[in-house]
């Protein structure tokens, strides 16, 4: 019989850090003591577990504040997913939970470890707070799984949990405050099901604890309480509190909860509790996921206590029956057959009774925490079983199978190695001293969990990114205001929060007149809500570089009237400050700085304000065109083997003739056309949809001057043609709707004209205005054209996300600037000689071969609706995505290994992944071993752009495999994996990461070969066209100008 279901607890969220530091409260906070909370373990306690607290301070808490380091790498996931209301309890947290004391990144560069001792003699630099004991003190196993990216495990098991103030169980006063009326409430903290109650006869008038996502007060939450309307002198006892709720379609949703204390002590006493209580329970199931000895020592005491009721009685008593055990797996998320667990209990009841002591159970325990997977790879690694790993042996591991450099920085990794070999021996082994250090099989796999070995290239300590703004892929997000669907959703700078928390460097702001003449941010003419425009900026000012010390870019969507607008300009000034960017760094007007050169800058990226008198246009309109001109001095430029062309030789479109791409459109100073539910855009209008009929009732206003001129190097046109003197200005923008752009890039002529564009200028792409749940497109369709702003529903974590997230998730990418692949920067011409005498273009391609063995899962989730007498059947798929189209010669991915699980053809291209299946593992969720390999090869164009997607996903019935959502998913760039046996991070469907469970691969990447083939079958005329058209406009050369060509091959 299996397991009884539990039910998918709530998905505690990203925590979004505030840049700040404490305000007005005390800085250090000693937390009250601790005890085990009941509702992990699922069984009433006596009242007498109940005391009193103390002491009680103030602490910032979950009003979390960030170092300035951990402010670099502050948190990246999103809004959390919960179950209904009606459960009884939280069996507590399953997702990673970013606190101020946590980094997306591993430590120091990643070089920290998740797992690790506090041992004073290991000299690499790990923050104490991101250590986790690696195994237990006689080299025990470690933990199975590990929460890869993360630091919110304790440094030790944790202590003992929070003593609950008694006012607080009996329940406080306090003024519940809404946009319709103050209401005063009484709050009671229910210590058994973790969670606070307003109304016990009403089960919705509650949130869990588990649940909060952030809490905000003093000048965190000061927006809100004037949103409000509440006194300045209440502010000491204001505080918000953000949670996650219930929602029918997403699964999740967001809330924000508005109260006022009665005094300064009861406001201390709900913050600082709630803050430890929910800390602690991270921490708790943490510890006991991994088997921590002195948490699961901590819940045989526990359970001892509950079992006698406090009753004297001999040690001899205490024993614990399989019901016991399997109440302690589904608390932890253990979800394995009936008979799984019986085999090991049995093994471990060496006495036959049926029943284990404590001394069986920690037995139990150790077979539990076995990784079967990595005592094989131990097996190859080895030369001597018995003794274990050397160090010589270790390196030549790391080099040749994990693709470490060893070598350039040899002494980090003896210490590494000097750490986990240490922990193999017991301390007695220790004090005799002498022997050759190894690392046994339990090592390795503490090795192979820890965040010393994480799957992606960690971010160095510095960088620069000096190539010119419109080389690279930035980071950008499309009605960032939104948590939710853009027609019903609602507005808030929680939304601002947690994308730029998430490293987003481009964010939208869609403004239009409030009812008080100040600006507000809302979705126009939909059912969302709205938000002070002031709000909105301040917060953007105060986290925009949280994440990344690189420039943020504000999108502003303008449907306000001229007097707001000049509200607007003044309010961006006043909040932004001198991170502003106002005028340009140099007399440089031939190109875009780069991104290290405006670090923790801001731009405004706003429409161009109407002027009939522009120096730049006027200057490029006054006398004869010299592009024109078959006797202009730069006609024949030289294209030489192996050559580039120069930006200043390119044109703004090699075919300006094409009367559907220049006919102009009517210039407006509004953002775009008027739309119910689309976001409108800076130059909407590519071609036909020009001059479609607008209602003039709802005509907007010209942008003003004053706000207009904040577009410094993103001043936004309207689209006619890419051949206008306007579009030749380096810091233009066009931006276009996806149907826009896609109605108008089927050509091949129209797609290489718009790459090249890209290649000099800025372009945004943004989704449909019928994505009325707010979908998001593949974004793959506009990198694969060079365009540097792809914006994203953030809040919608679909494929589309997972890729956007992937894209800026490794190394040096996480600053969210990702240099574009060369063929999007310059193009390599190869003319190649013909039997004839004449010449051909020759286009460079790479074979791009990987292999991924996934070798098995750890602590999977049970799916919500799965019948009470099922286990889990898991299985895996990965899907391999690239940028190349799908035509008769290419066939995309040709993948081995498993189960095909592509289309009917085989083949893949952009929008259809190559995916493979493994076969399902019957009635094991807590430890599936897979053991199968998968080799994919590719021939393309932008081997940059080829991403890896792992999901795990559950049979039904045991046997068949389903195209129902998947209980976890895995996104990454093949550019960012590090090779070798990897531990992989999982997340919801929301986008939380999980807080135990994991996929364990291997990852082998074979080096990149080029293959050169023909370009297309073009017919003279379109030949001429295109070489003619390279020496139409001539732009001044200068040495910094990107270097570009013309490639004949954009397809």
């Amino acid at each position: 019989m299996s397991p009884e279901p539990v039910q998918l607890i709530t998905n505690n969220s990203s925590i979004q850090g505030s840049p700040d530091g404490p305000r007005g409260r005390e800085p250090d906070f000693p937390l009250p003591p601790f005890e085990l909370p009941e509702s992990i373990v699922s069984r009433k306690s006596s009242q007498s577990a109940m005391s009193e607290a103390v002491q009680m301070s103030k602490s910032p808490g979950l009003m979390r504040r960030l170092s300035n380091k951990a402010s670099q790498f502050a948190g990246r996931r999103r809004q959390s997913s919960t179950t209904a209301m009606s459960r009884e309890h939280s069996n507590g947290p399953v997702i990673m939970r970013r606190r101020s004391d946590s980094t997306n990144t591993a430590p120091d560069g990643g070089r920290g470890a998740l797992f690790c001792d506090s041992d004073s003699d290991f000299n690499v630099e790990v923050p104490q707070e991101a250590c986790y004991s690696l195994m237990d003190g006689n080299g025990d196993f470690p933990s199975t799984t590990a929460s890869i990216g993360s630091s919110t495990v304790p440094a030790s098991s944790p202590a003992p949990g929070p003593v609950i103030p008694h006012i607080l169980l009996q329940g406080t006063q306090m003024i519940k405050v809404t946009k319709k009326r103050k209401k005063l409430l009484m709050f009671v903290l229910e210590k058994e099901a973790a969670k606070v109650t307003w109304d016990k006869s009403r089960p919705s008038k509650s949130f869990y604890i588990d649940d909060i996502k952030d809490i905000r007060a003093g000048v965190d939450a000061r927006n809100y309480r004037q949103e409000f309307g509440v006194a300045a002198t209440d502010e000491s006892r204001f505080f918000s509190i953000v949670y996650a709720v219930p929602d029918k379609q997403n699964g999740r949703a967001q809330k924000v909860m508005h109260l006022i204390a009665g005094d300064e002590q009861t406001f201390d006493l709900w913050t600082t509790t709630l803050d430890a209580i929910s800390k602690h329970r991270q921490d708790l199931m943490a510890s006991l996921s991994s088997f921590h000895d002195k948490a699961v020592r901590a819940y045989w005491r526990n359970e001892m206590n509950r079992l006698f009721l406090d009753k004297a009685h001999s040690e001899d008593d205490e024993l614990i029956d399989i019901v016991g055990v399997e109440r302690l797996c589904r608390s932890l998320h253990i979800h394995g057959s009936s008979a799984y667990l019986r085999e090991r209990f049995d093994k471990a009841d060496v006495s036959r009774s049926g029943r284990l002591n404590f001394v069986e159970f920690q037995e139990f325990v150790r077979r539990m925490k076995r990784r079967e997977d990595i005592k094989e790879i131990y097996e190859e690694v080895t030369t001597d079983v018995e003794k274990g790993i050397t160090m010589e042996t270790f390196f030549d591991f790391l080099r040749n199978v994990q693709n470490e450099d060893v070598e350039a920085d040899l002494q980090y990794w003896k210490d590494v190695f000097t750490k986990f070999s240490r922990r193999s021996k017991s301390k007695d082994q220790i004090a005799v001293g002498g022997e050759v250090p190894r690392m046994n099989e339990a090592a390795l796999s503490s090795y192979l969990i820890s965040t010393f070995n994480i799957p992606l290239k960690a971010q160095p300590a510095q960088y620069n990114l000096d190539r010119p703004l419109n080389e690279y892929y930035i980071s950008s997000s499309h009605n960032t205001y939104l948590l939710g669907r853009q027609v019903a959703g609602q507005s808030s700078v929680e939304a601002y929060i947690s994308a730029l928390n998430r490293g987003c460097r481009c964010v939208e702001v869609d403004c239009w007149n409030g009812s008080d003449g100040q600006p507000v941010v809302m979705h126009g003419r939909t059912l969302t809500s709205q938000v002070s425009f002031a709000d909105v900026m301040s917060t953007i000012s105060k986290y925009a570089f949280v994440k990344s010390p690189y420039p943020l870019w504000i999108s502003l969507e303008v449907h306000c009237n001229p007097a707001q607008q000049a509200v607007m300009a003044e309010i961006i000034k006043q909040t932004c400050g001198s991170k502003l960017v106002t005028e340009p760094l140099d007399d440089v007007t031939d190109r875009l700085p780069t991104p290290s050169q405006l670090m923790y800058r801001i731009l405004v990226k706003v429409k161009k304000p109407k002027s009939h008198e522009d120096p730049a246009v006027m200057e490029s309109v006054t006398g004869r065109n010299r592009g024109t001109s078959l006797s202009s001095p730069y006609l024949r430029p030289l294209l030489l083997d192996n050559s580039t062309i120069s930006a200043g030789l390119l044109p703004p479109s090699p075919y300006p003739s094409r009367a559907r791409i220049i006919k102009a459109g009517r210039y407006s100073g509004s953002e775009g056309p008027d739309s119910l539910s689309s976001s409108t855009s800076d130059s909407e209008s590519f071609m036909e949809d020009a001059n479609r009929p607008r209602d003039k009732k709802h005509k907007t206003s010209n942008i003003v001057k004053v706000l207009g001129e904040l577009g410094v190097y993103s001043a936004g046109l309207k689209f006619t043609g890419f051949n206008t003197p306007e579009s030749k200005s380096y810091n233009h923008i066009f931006s276009f709707m996806e149907n826009t752009f896609d109605k108008n890039s089927r050509a091949t002529e129209d797609k290489r004209a718009i790459s090249h564009h890209n290649m000099r200028y800025m372009m945004r792409v943004y989704p449909n205005g019928w994505r009325v749940a707010s979908t998001n497109f593949d974004p793959l369709k506009y990198w694969r054209r060079g365009v540097q702003m792809v914006a994203l529903n953030w809040q919608t974590y679909d494929l589309g996300m997972q890729m956007n997230d992937a894209m800026f998730a490794g190394g040096i990418d996480q600053s969210g600037y990702v240099e574009k692949p060369i063929d999007l920067r310059q193009i390599k011409m190869i003319p190649t000689p013909q039997g004839n005498g004449e010449k051909h273009v020759k286009l460079e391609r790479k074979n791009v071969n990987f292999s991924i063995d996934v070798i098995s899962a750890q602590q999977l989730m049970r799916p919500k609706n799965l019948p009470a007498n099922r286990s889990v059947d898991p299985y895996i798929e990965v899907e391999v995505y690239h940028a190349d189209e799908k035509t008769k010669e290419n066939k995309g991915v040709v993948g081995e290994g498993g189960l095909d699980a592509s289309g009917k053809d085989g083949s893949s291209g952009l929008g259809t992944p190559h995916k493979r299946r493994t076969q399902i593992i019957h009635e094991n969720g807590f430890n599936p071993c897979f053991n199968e390999k998968f080799n994919f090869a590719l021939t393309t164009k932008f081997p940059d752009l080829v991403f890896i997607r792992f999901t795990v996903k559950c049979s039904q019935d045991g046997s068949i495999y389903n195209d129902k959502p998947p209980l976890a998913t895995y996104t990454a760039k093949l550019g960012s994996l590090k090779q070798g046996y990897r531990t992989l991070p999982l997340f919801d469907n929301n986008g939380d990461q999980f807080l135990f469970s994991t996929l364990f691969c291997r990852i082998k990447i074979d080096p990149m070969t080029s293959v050169y083939v023909d370009g297309p079958e073009t017919s003279p005329v379109e030949t001429n066209g295109v070489f003619r058209s390279i020496r139409q406009t001539v732009f001044s050369r200068t040495p910094m100008s990107p270097k570009l060509s013309v490639d004949s091959g954009h397809q």
